[in-house]
């Protein structure tokens, strides 16, 4: 099972489904030929991507290229070059000598004795809840699986105890334990596996020279490849010793035969792979944008809650926030089709909290706006903050005010301290959110067609109080009344929302009783 030699990849390609060899994915990519790869699922995508990438940006450094269209005998060459081997187990999925290396495997003393692994509970914490993000479910995987498993295993790994013999430790490129790693970047032109390859070998390119400076400690033709150094669990490489463009593996995994089936085992270590701790995700990745609002720099870490507008809204207008290198366009690419995409897995204590990713078209002209002028940038920038006030206004203000008196059935003081009250209003406030983040930044955008930002706020605010009302009008027919009082906790609870709408929003009440004298 040599990746660089045997066909383990399925792929739908513009005319067909074959299997290919890893050299001669790459060169189809490189031709515009790969349509989607069947075996990867969707929160392994970006790992997926990122390890393309990386590698293809490394070939072509030490062969001296930068142009990512090559066939598949340069893919092949440049990868043995680059690792350095006289042998191929380095790209061989099983490797029955554990002091050789494995792909993505490092060599180790000993094999590990943890329980059997499924790919699809590789990749994901030993803790994780069996939800969003299922686990031992491929009873016969194919090899690409597995492939994908490691892959995403080695680049996304989360923390979690390993009981006496040590931990699991996170990827050196999230915050901190709980941390998650982002992936952040700008996708232009039309949404294709290869466009987006091409495109990120380029900037990686670009971006290296970059790298190779102080502040950052790598090192030209420093190690890349570290599923190849061996691993007893014990010592951490120096960030010193790596090239800018390294491939972390930080979990000892190996992979065998089980009755003729291919199975995985693990082990804890003692300390991470990398010693970067104090670094806090801060390591040049360009993937990550970094936070800037705290006492110190740290990666962005993502909440449970997900890419919600407000945390959309910082990245994109740099808010506290310093910008992933891929998520800025090249001049070239100002005032071509674009699109925001962030995506991320998100680690928490008690196992995985969810996928989640955001993508975001960019219209020309907010194109423009956001990358090409800094008053106008500005200008929306300024918008967004107030619209997003808004809809803060109108969620804890005047909808859950409402709904708090619905629950209660009317009461002359509305009490929000009692809990199983709250739970049910956060539940349902909850639709009213997902209602208005869904098209946020569509109304953003087309606040540009506007003379004014004045002009373009009467509507944003009349689309969030139908949104509003309409949830409302919703908990008035499904949820429970207390008997007898059905009538005055709805009668109450309209009258208090349409105070509270004219309380805060006066323009609202001006918009419609011009209506009515018009």
């Amino acid at each position: 099972m040599n990746l660089l030699t045997e066909p383990l990849f399925r792929v739908e390609t513009t005319g067909d489904s074959r299997s290919l060899s890893f050299p001669a994915l790459l060169s189809a990519l490189g031709a515009d030929e790969v349509e989607s790869l069947p075996g990867l699922q969707r929160h392994q995508e970006d790992a997926f991507h990122i390890f393309l990438c990386q590698l293809a940006a490394s070939v072509l450094v030490r062969e001296k290229k930068t142009d990512p269209i090559k066939d598949e005998a340069f893919w092949r060459d440049g990868i043995r070059r680059l690792t350095g081997r006289d042998d191929d187990c380095a790209w061989t999925l099983v490797v029955e000598d554990v002091g050789n290396p494995a792909f993505m495997q490092p060599p180790t003393d000993q094999i590990p004795s943890m329980e059997k692994l499924t790919p699809d509970s590789l990749d994901t914490l030993q803790l994780a809840k069996n939800h969003d993000v299922k686990n031992a479910r491929s009873t016969s995987p194919n090899n690409d699986e597995w492939i994908f498993s490691l892959i995403n295993l080695q680049t996304n790994a989360g923390y979690s105890k390993g009981g006496k013999d040590g931990f699991y430790f996170q990827t050196i490129k999230a915050n901190g334990a709980y941390g998650s790693r982002c992936c952040v970047e700008l996708q232009i032109q039309a949404l294709s596996i290869p466009t987006r390859f091409k495109r990120n070998v380029t900037r990686l390119l670009l971006l290296r020279n970059e790298l190779l400076r102080r502040p950052w400690p790598y090192k030209e033709n420093g190690d890349i490849l570290l599923w190849i150094l061996p691993w007893d669990g014990s010592n951490s490489l120096a960030l010193g010793r790596l090239d800018p463009f390294y491939i972390e593996a930080g979990r000892i995994v190996r992979m065998t035969f089980d009755h003729e089936r291919i199975t995985a085992f693990t082990r804890p270590t003692k300390v991470a792979r990398i010693a970067a701790k104090e670094q806090k995700g801060v390591l040049g990745d360009p993937w990550i944008p970094i936070n800037t609002g705290g006492k110190e720099l740290t990666a962005l870490t993502v909440s449970a809650n997900g890419f919600t507008p407000d945390l959309l809204h910082r990245i994109i207008f740099e808010e506290d926030t310093k910008p992933a290198f891929m998520q800025r366009p090249a001049p070239d690419e100002v005032g071509q089709p674009m699109t925001f995409y962030a995506s991320v897995l998100v680690r928490g204590k008690r196992g995985t909290e969810g996928f989640h990713s955001a993508r975001i078209p960019i219209p020309t002209q907010a194109g423009f706006a956001l990358f090409g002028g800094r008053d106008e940038k500005q200008r929306l920038q300024e918008t967004s903050k107030r619209w997003l006030a808004d809809a803060r206004t109108m969620h804890n203000k005047v909808l859950k005010f409402a709904l708090f008196t619905l629950l209660e059935a009317g009461p002359e003081k509305v009490n929000f301290d009692k809990p199983e009250v709250s739970a049910w209003v956060d539940r349902i406030a909850r639709d009213f959110a997902q209602a208005w983040s869904h098209d946020y930044f569509d109304w953003l955008w087309r606040s540009l067609d506007h003379e004014s930002e004045d002009a373009a706020h009467l509507p944003w605010l009349e689309s969030l109080e139908k949104k509003a009302r309409r949830v409302l009008d919703d908990a008035m027919e499904r949820l429970p009344a207390r008997h007898g009082r059905r009538l005055r906790a709805r009668v109450e609870a309209k009258g208090r929302y349409y105070g509270a709408l004219n309380k805060h929003f006066p323009e609202l009440k001006e918009a419609r009783d011009g209506r009515r004298t018009a």
